[in-house]
């Protein structure tokens, strides 16, 4: 899968989750989709190509997740961990599938 496929997949699938989660502003939150991955997808695609871990990779976007979506979205920290975990396992999980 290209970088580009990979970005619009990622986006989409979070958005999902997000969704899911908070019921509400739907396209506010596909904006927020779209924000968020574009930073830390292409971010992590490069550091990937370098050959770096893809786990601690995977957790470093889920940290850097929690705090936009804390900020973003307006969410309680605990909330933000959740929705930021929940979001990259599926999207990590589907992604592995597809690679």
């Amino acid at each position: 899968m290209n970088i580009v496929s990979a970005l619009i997949l990622t986006i989409l699938i979070e958005f999902v989750i997000y969704a899911i989660f908070i019921r509400k502003d739907y396209l506010l939150l596909l904006g927020y989709s779209l924000l968020i991955n574009s930073i830390t997808n292409p971010t992590m695609n490069i550091a990937l190509s370098f050959s770096l871990n893809l786990i601690i990779l995977e957790f470093i976007v889920f940290l850097v997740e929690i705090f936009l979506i804390k900020h973003l979205m307006k969410t309680k920290y605990q909330f933000a961990v959740l929705l930021s975990f929940v979001a990259n396992l599926i999207s990590l999980l589907i992604g592995l599938i597809f690679a």
